[in-house]
């Protein structure tokens, strides 16, 4: 998990943006879990040139970094459910206070 958080920050970081800029952007991204919907897989789904940022992949979901409307574009054309786990500001708030945490 720290490899992931690592991974958001540099990508955060490294775009040369004001931090105003970035924490508007982290609300509009949404770390999210897709199933898909019927007739359609998790290959036809990795295929589509959807712009999704896959962070994992699993037999029958993917968790994915993506924007509210490639999310509503998804669910309205029917290619999966959306499950909206929470923003990507949200999730590096979480990470970072875990991290903060002392250990047992």
């Amino acid at each position: 998990m720290n490899r992931v958080l690592a991974s958001l920050r540099s990508y955060w970081n490294g775009k040369g943006r004001t931090a105003m800029a970035d924490t508007q952007d982290q609300d509009d991204k949404w770390i999210a879990r897709l199933t898909p919907g019927p007739g359609t897989d998790i290959e036809r789904l990795l295929q589509m040139p959807l712009g999704l940022d896959v962070w994992e992949r699993n037999p029958n979901t993917l968790v994915v970094r993506a924007d509210e409307s490639q999310l509503r574009e998804l669910e309205r054309r029917r290619l999966a459910t959306v499950e909206r786990h929470c923003t990507v500001r949200e999730y590096l708030f979480e990470k970072e206070s875990e991290e903060e945490e002392p250990q047992e």
